[in-house]
């Protein structure tokens, strides 16, 4: 089977015109939640050594933490509001269907890191591109985005090419 075979779609979901994709089935089967790790993985490999991965709430934390595992790198969650302790940075953003805002902890990245961050999905590229925002403003370097699904007539993946930040994802949807 193939990482598509895992991922189901919502009509409807969490509003009435989204289509949404869902990775959970892909994450409750073993043979599954391999297949995209090793996704990650070969998507990363380039960058073992002095890189910081960014987990992105919540469905990027399975994957960002697989990954640094696997790469013997630090883990840094970026978070809904609220959801971290101590100072934090923030960025609000737009989205599909509304706003919000994601945080890192100020003390997570430092002026010349390097860093990939994990999402589970990229379609407008509001939460991804908010990231890459508080990451930049807080002196890091962003090698690499990585997703599972992309969904490009949402115009996110285009975005990360508009800011010459390098992506992959292992499947698309039209």
């Amino acid at each position: 089977m193939s990482i598509k075979d895992y991922i189901k779609s919502f009509a409807d979901f969490p509003v009435e015109g989204i289509d949404f994709k869902d990775m959970a089935g892909l994450c409750a089967e073993p043979e599954g939640f391999q297949l995209a790790n090793d996704f990650f993985y070969s998507a990363a490999v380039a960058h073992i050594g002095d890189v910081k991965l960014i987990g992105i709430d919540a469905r990027g934390f399975p994957f960002a933490a697989v990954l640094a595992d696997r790469l013997e790198s630090p883990l840094i969650l970026a978070r809904k509001a609220g959801k971290l302790p101590g100072l934090c940075y923030s960025v609000e953003y737009d989205f599909e269907y509304g706003s919000a805002n994601v945080e890192i902890q100020a003390s997570s990245i430092t002026k010349g890191d390097n860093v990939i961050i994990i999402d589970d999905l990229l379609a407008t590229g509001g939460t991804m591109n908010a990231t890459i925002d508080l990451v930049e403003n807080m002196g890091g370097n962003v090698l690499k985005c990585l997703c599972l699904i992309d969904l490009p007539k949402l115009g996110g993946s285009n975005s990360l090419e508009e800011r010459n930040i390098s992506f992959n994802s292992a499947v698309e949807y039209y």
